[in-house]
């Protein structure tokens, strides 16, 4: 049981991204490995593996391709070359003597006779049960479905193999697992393995130049197997001009944002960025100036170790390119840094941070995309501050409701205006009278409507321009 909870937990955190279509979630090269004794997981080296070319053997179809495996990608410790075939309903795997390692037909459902690691065992089956929604009725097997094949004598010698994707996610000998990690980010990085991709990211800006920072969630069609996306939301970053700030230099940059699902608008506003000669802050985090490269290795991380994967890797957003460097640490984040543009950014779950237009230097690339408005439910536009004791907040409302509106202090939680009112159908726009804003200072606004069949709330927050 113990390793069906692990494995569940390993495609949980991994599964759930990938490119234009679910077959590509498969195309990551890069594999952990690690043992897990006594509830605890611990790694013990990577591999990245290199599909060579097909090749017959015995009249079957076979992929030669050869392993690597090393603490530290700069030094390979083991080299091994192997062949592969999922030939109907089969998985075979040849060593390069051409012995069979394993041997198991993914089809079937009932115990059989496999190979596993050379030996010949006796193997029942499970399925992972990869959804995340509760409650969960009774798991229907698919081809998605990952199956562990294991020894009936020993649970921890075993093969998961998803059957549509035809890889082998994860084997274990008894002693270590050896797990294929998923997602855009390591597919990213496994690209930049293949094509040796490097960047610097000493960028080279002029006022006036911005990037879109575009999100979307993502998540595949379960009978197309396509990847299907949402709009969420967009943010607009702009390089304004230099400053010093105790002396030392800064940007000034201001972004501004809108949120597709929520119908508000986010700013303008301005935060300041300081610059060294060895790179640049994002807040207190230091993002060095230097050429980037493939960069794989495990890490002490609070006393446990971890692993640090970076790769350089491009996108492609409707025929606008540019280029991105990858991180990914063993946490549910993903990480980015543009060597173009001083704005690092993060994904989480299932949603995708995309570039859709940069102007550097003047030149303007790809597309920038521009707010929508909400008009099938209640929403809020935009919330903003007129003077030191006003602040002006427009709503669309799809009926004619009794409305109160709070703003409060973030720090003390204290009410510093409030005001009960009607709305109209349609745009309203309300004046709050306030106690003394600060400039700069962040404060919070809840929204409580009600009436004849449609009550509810929204809350959002805003930053003080007086």
């Amino acid at each position: 049981m113990r390793i069906i909870i692990l494995l569940t937990l390993l495609f949980l955190t991994q599964i759930s991204f990938g490119q234009e279509s679910r077959k590509e979630m498969a195309q990551s090269k890069i594999y952990v490995r690690a043992t897990y004794f006594d509830q605890k997981n611990e790694f013990i080296g990577l591999q990245v593996r290199t599909d060579l070319k097909d090749t017959l053997i015995e009249n079957r179809h076979f992929l030669k391709f050869k392993t690597e495996d090393f603490v530290d990608y700069s030094e390979i410790e083991k080299t091994e070359t192997y062949f592969e075939s999922f030939d109907n309903g089969n998985y075979k795997l040849l060593d390069k003597n051409l012995e069979t390692v394993h041997n198991i037909d993914y089809d079937k459902t009932e115990e059989q006779t496999a190979t596993l690691f050379g030996n010949q065992v006796n193997t029942s089956l499970e399925y992972i049960d990869t959804r995340r929604s509760y409650p969960r009725d009774s798991l229907i097997a698919t081809e998605k479905t990952p199956r562990k094949y294991y020894s009936t004598d020993n649970s921890e010698i075993y093969a998961v193999i998803i059957p549509d994707l035809k890889t082998l996610a994860v084997s274990s000998n008894g002693q270590f697992y050896t797990k294929q990690l998923y997602g855009d980010n390591y597919n990213d990085i496994s690209e930049g393995i293949k094509n040796d991709f490097q960047t610097n990211n000493r960028f080279d800006i002029q006022p006036g130049d911005e990037i879109q920072l575009f999100y979307r969630r993502k998540w595949y069609n379960d009978s197309t197997g396509l990847a299907e996306y949402q709009d969420k939301q967009f943010k607009n970053f702009r390089y304004i001009g230099d400053t010093l700030v105790d002396g030392k230099k800064s940007l000034k940059m201001e972004i501004e944002g809108y949120n597709y699902l929520s119908g508000s608008k986010d700013g303008p506003e301005e935060f300041l960025m300081q610059v060294a000669d060895s790179g640049y802050y994002y807040g207190n985090q230091l993002i060095p100036f230097k050429e980037y490269s493939t960069e794989l290795k495990l890490i002490e991380q609070g006393g446990q170790k971890g692993f640090f994967l970076q790769g350089v890797s491009k996108d492609t957003i409707n025929g606008f390119t540019y280029e991105k460097i990858v991180q990914a640490t063993p946490d549910p984040y993903r990480y980015y840094i543009l060597p173009f543009f001083p704005m690092p950014f993060v994904e989480f779950g299932n949603v995708q941070g995309i570039i859709t237009y940069s102007k550097i230097k003047g030149i303007e690339k790809g597309t920038k995309r521009e707010r929508t408005y909400i008009t099938d439910k209640n929403n809020i536009r935009d919330i903003y501050s007129i003077s030191n004791y006003k602040v002006e907040i427009e709503l669309y409302f799809i009926d004619k409701l009794d409305i109160e509106i709070e703003i409060k202090d973030y720090e003390n939680d204290e009410v510093i205006g409030s005001l009960k009112t009607k709305s109209k159908k349609g745009i309203n726009s309300f004046t709050v009278k306030t106690e003394k804003l600060e400039k700069g200072k962040s404060y919070s606004v809840q929204i409580n409507y009600k009436g004849d069949g449609n009550s509810g709330s929204f809350s959002n927050g805003f930053k003080s321009k007086h």
